[in-house]
């Protein structure tokens, strides 16, 4: 899975070399969590990444990026004498490849739609857990940290939906991402984030 991983990106980056492209750089901030058999709560994470830009038209264009995406989930469960919470961080390295529209909205400013898949492998991920209870034989609690990919799928495949407002060469926007392959060896988890960016044209 990583060899077809790097393959894609390699492929990506040298079908362009020779066209003529822009570049850029982002970073961002959001809200990620998981979905599926277990709906999860929100946590904060951030994402950064450089991509090219290729059009095709005025208005079309592609645009394929290399991001460094943190994504997470947190739980806090109460319930029969029982607790526990997780907070689950996971660092991947992804390939959107976006298809984009851009609309002139008057000299300075432009609205850009964009959509496409991308394929993401995980690279490492930590998950801190306590669990306590309090039944009529006592008190018990324990608490420890784990290697999430030790139960989780590092591949993680989904679609990338965002907007931005381009002003000359800086860029704000929104994006949204969600899994449509489970990262858990069983069962039906699904990653999911947002992310408001900023960015920069070269």
């Amino acid at each position: 899975m990583k060899k077809l991983f790097c393959l894609i990106c390699m492929g990506l980056f040298i079908a362009t070399a020779s066209a003529q492209i822009t570049w850029n750089a982002k970073g961002g901030l959001g809200l990620a969590k998981c979905t599926g058999d277990y709906e999860t709560k929100s946590k904060f994470v951030a994402k950064a990444g450089v991509g090219i830009e290729k059009a095709f038209s005025p208005n079309w264009s592609l645009m394929p990026s290399l991001e460094l995406a943190w994504k997470g989930y947190k739980i806090d469960e109460e319930g029969d004498g029982a607790s526990f919470k997780e907070d689950a961080s996971m660092l991947y390295i992804q390939v959107p490849v976006l298809a984009a529209y851009r609309m002139n909205l008057n000299d300075s400013w432009n609205l850009v739609l964009k959509a496409g898949p991308y394929i993401a492998c995980g690279l490492f991920g930590n998950s801190d857990y306590e669990y306590e209870s309090n039944y009529d034989d006592g008190n018990y609690s324990e608490s420890g940290s784990d290697d999430v990919f030790d139960y989780a799928e590092r591949l993680d495949i989904g679609l990338d939906f965002g907007v931005d407002f381009e002003h000359h060469r800086y860029v704000i926007g929104a994006e949204y991402e969600f899994g449509l392959t489970s990262i858990s060896k069983g069962e039906d988890v699904k990653t999911s984030a947002f992310y408001v960016t900023v960015g920069y044209k070269f």
